[in-house]
């Protein structure tokens, strides 16, 4: 259990990196590449990043969890089975994207810049050492990679002209994935792994069943940029696509844990009375969850207006209530993702797993087509919305028989309430003096007190605890 602690801190500091490098980035791109160029990235960036999720063919979940569950005797031929089934799915991968960029895609040299982007995917091996436990190491590689992008940036993006730039380093850099070669032998024979390279069709069924789900979740968490780029034009996709980069980072914050948790969990239901603690555990999970996600939601939505202008310039005043919208998707996917990520995968549930994706996928590509043309930006966040709620419903749908639910909502209804009130009050609490940034440090405090506050009166359990727990700590 220690060395679970140690992971979490490890990724709680590079969440933190994650969070912070777009307030350092994002203003600046904003100025030097303008929203024409931003919006052809994001469109340009959409198919690539599909496309990397059927190259990792669910290894970040289904190789997680056979690693995490196997005996270290078995680790090499386990290992080279997995990776020959992620290597064989990449190469067909970036040859069909490389002819379908030739023959029928716009923008051929762009697209051409997100070659080494994939390759950087064929290979990842980072599901292994998760699965290990050692996220230490995923940690560091990541870090590096996320800093060596954001120097770069700045040393060498200047202007629109250089989006072409812009491309390329988000792109190369994915090739330092091969570090995790270089630590590979410290827990494997790796003469062994090549000799283990054959074809297990289990395997594939398997992480087949986990690719399909993720390849359903592309379609409303990226290809529903390339609609809104195809209906709506570059300029409203910029206001969309950082709009959920924005909520996206803060989610992918918050849902960490569950990366860690995941194998953990496998490992825990393996023993005996683990559905026991499996079910603690998810209760203090999902009470954290969503008590850190409807905390960011209500942030963003009371500091949406001021926040976009101050972080994104005035050019992008119009993308004020699209953030609104996004905002709310914060709470709603924290929240879902546990029962998802931690539950059904842990258990092997992969056809429950699925399911809520491939509603939401359904969902997603048919309202954008209805609804975008007209309504543009504003219509694509409304979209994701209803989406991401009609997926998180089913989420707990699905566990409705194995866990109670009952007892999880007992507590989890005061955090909603709370939201809600914060975001009411400080509607009505005018904070409009000094300047832009001095009024959202004031609205965020303002907002933090009331949210604690209403917390505390509704005698929240998960911030009692905490609050209890760092009285001791400290007294």
């Amino acid at each position: 259990m220690r060395k679970t602690f140690t992971n979490i801190i490890y990724n709680g500091l590079y969440q933190l990196v994650i969070l912070i490098l777009p307030i350092i980035t994002v203003p600046y791109i904003s100025v030097h590449l303008g929203k024409e160029a931003i919006g052809i990235n994001a469109y340009v960036n959409a198919i690539p990043v599909f496309l990397s999720v059927i190259i990792l063919f669910g290894m970040n979940q289904f190789g997680a969890r056979t690693i995490a569950q196997s005996e270290p005797e078995d680790l090499a031929k386990k290992l080279g089975q997995l990776w020959l089934i992620q290597l064989v799915v990449g190469l067909i991968t970036v040859g069909l994207f490389v002819i379908a960029v030739l023959t029928t895609l716009p923008y051929k040299g762009y697209f051409l810049l997100e070659v080494p982007f994939l390759l950087g995917y064929i290979l990842d091996v980072s599901w292994f050492f998760i699965g290990r436990g050692e996220i230490k190491r995923v940690v560091l590689r990541n870090t590096v990679i996320k800093l060596a992008i954001l120097a770069s940036i700045f040393i060498f993006v200047h202007q629109p002209s250089d989006l072409w730039i812009y491309l390329l380093i988000n792109s190369v850099t994915y090739l330092a994935n091969i570090i995790f070669w270089f630590d590979l032998p410290h827990f494997v024979d790796m003469k062994a792994v090549w000799h283990q390279l054959r074809w297990n069709k289990t395997y594939f069924m398997g992480a087949l069943s986990i690719t399909l789900p993720s390849i359903a979740v592309q379609f409303y968490i990226s290809f529903d940029q390339t609609i809104v780029g195809m209906l709506a034009g570059n300029v409203q996709l910029a206001y969309y696509q950082q709009s959920q980069l924005m909520v996206r980072s803060i989610i992918t914050m918050v849902g960490s844990i569950s990366t860690i948790l995941m194998p953990k969990m496998a490992q825990m239901l393996t023993a005996e009375n683990g559905q026991a603690e499996v079910v603690k555990m998810m209760r203090s999970v999902l009470d954290y969850s969503l008590l850190i996600g409807a905390y960011f939601t209500a942030a963003f939505m009371v500091n949406a207006d001021k926040f976009v202008v101050w972080f994104w310039t005035k050019s992008f005043a119009a993308m004020g209530p699209v953030l609104w919208i996004s905002a709310l998707i914060i709470a709603i996917v924290s929240y879902g993702s546990v029962y998802a990520n931690q539950y059904t995968l842990s258990r092997g549930l992969f056809r429950r797993y699925a399911m809520p994706f491939y509603v939401g996928a359904i969902v997603s590509v048919s309202l954008n087509l209805l609804v975008v043309g007209r309504y543009q930006a504003i219509g694509a966040a409304v979209v994701i919305l209803l989406t991401e709620l009609i997926v998180c419903i089913l989420r707990v749908w699905v566990v409705r028989t194995e866990l109670p639910l009952g007892e999880f909502f007992a507590n989890q209804w005061k955090t909603v309430v709370a939201a809600v009130v914060t975001v009411g009050l400080m509607a009505v609490i005018p904070l409009n003096f000094g300047s832009l940034f001095v009024q959202l440090v004031l609205q965020t405090i303002v907002l933090t007190i009331i949210y604690g506050v209403v917390l505390l009166v509704l005698r929240e359990q998960s911030l009692r605890s905490l609050l209890g727990r760092l009285t001791k700590r400290f007294a």
